[in-house]
């Protein structure tokens, strides 16, 4: 099925008829400074979808026409408990059912759930017990491959929704190594640092520590990242690890975690922060973002704070 696609921007007048509510009084609510607005250069308002969704969860207002907005038509109707939510999202990607899983999670974002909770306890969680559907053989392959592509689209999409910040906290780069292609944890983690106000730099999937070390070197970033869900060789990893440590600036915080980081792994790994969810990486990049860089250098302490698998 093919879906709607998210506006990137709508005008007052489609916002009102979404919400079933006067233009004039979305107008009003430009002028006072409720929503903010663009003008097109012919003078034209334009709202952007992420004020949009910003706008929604600030206010009890309920979306009448969502397609108006290219959300899913079920917008508004799903469950907005997240134990209630999980097994919904869960079954809509077994059964492919796009927009449906969309709207779930659209409509807790809207619930104003916190992201890393959705994505913790409805995202990963489904995902999980798709994976040991699959490995039971009460799923086939093409189930399980085609809910990590419509769970990547999802998440892509609440990325659109994010409101960009005009002063992020510092700048977060981070990916995955070597022949770790998993795409899903790393776009938590890139979600959840964007949330949390950080300007974040995706570097992608299968990365070669020496680009990655290249990377930290050009940019300099205060914060990053690395997401590890597979590893061929441990002893290599650990020196490769440990080289690109050793030549990262003092200032750049280490924040690492996935499945495949094992606790006798981590003890030959130095870094700011190892996470076993996304919670804790919120938490901790609240931490790092409120400490002085020349007071937050990277130590080989636990916090606490493994992406999800």
């Amino acid at each position: 099925m093919i879906r709607d696609l998210m506006k990137s921007q709508v005008s007052p007048k489609q916002l009102a008829r979404a919400l079933q509510v006067s233009e004039s009084s979305v107008k009003r609510w430009c002028d006072q400074g409720v929503i903010s607005t663009m003008r097109t250069a012919g003078g034209h308002r334009r709202i952007s979808i992420s004020t949009v969704i910003d706008f929604l969860r600030r206010n009890d207002y309920r979306v009448v026409q969502p397609e108006v907005l290219g959300l899913p038509v079920t917008t508004g109707s799903s469950e907005r408990m997240l134990d209630r939510a999980q097994p919904t999202f869960r079954e809509a990607l077994l059964c492919g059912d796009e927009q449906r899983a969309r709207a779930v999670v659209l409509d807790l974002f809207l619930a104003e759930h916190d992201l890393s909770s959705i994505l913790d306890d409805v995202v990963a969680r489904s995902l999980h017990e798709i994976g040991e559907l699959w490995g039971c053989g009460d799923a086939d392959v093409y189930q399980e491959r085609r809910a990590c592509e419509i769970t990547l689209r999802v998440l892509h999409e609440i990325r659109q929704v994010i409101p960009s910040v005009e002063s992020p906290v510092g700048l977060a780069i981070g990916g995955t190594p070597g022949c770790d292609l998993y795409h899903l944890p790393n776009t938590m983690v890139d979600l959840i640092l964007r949330q949390t106000g950080w300007d974040t730099h995706n570097l992608g999937v299968g990365l070669p520590f020496d680009t990655l070390c290249q990377a930290i070197a050009h940019h300099r970033p205060r914060l990053f990242w690395l997401s590890v869900s597979h590893i061929d060789d441990n002893d290599q990893f650990v020196r490769d690890y440990q080289s690109l440590f050793a030549s990262a600036p003092s200032e750049t915080a280490f924040v690492v975690g996935g499945r495949a980081l094992s606790e006798p792994l981590r003890r030959h790994l130095q870094y700011a922060s190892f996470c076993d969810n996304l919670r804790h990486l919120e938490s901790c990049s609240r931490a790092i973002a409120a400490t002085p860089s020349k007071d937050g250098m990277p130590h080989s302490s636990e916090t606490n704070p493994q992406f999800p698998p």
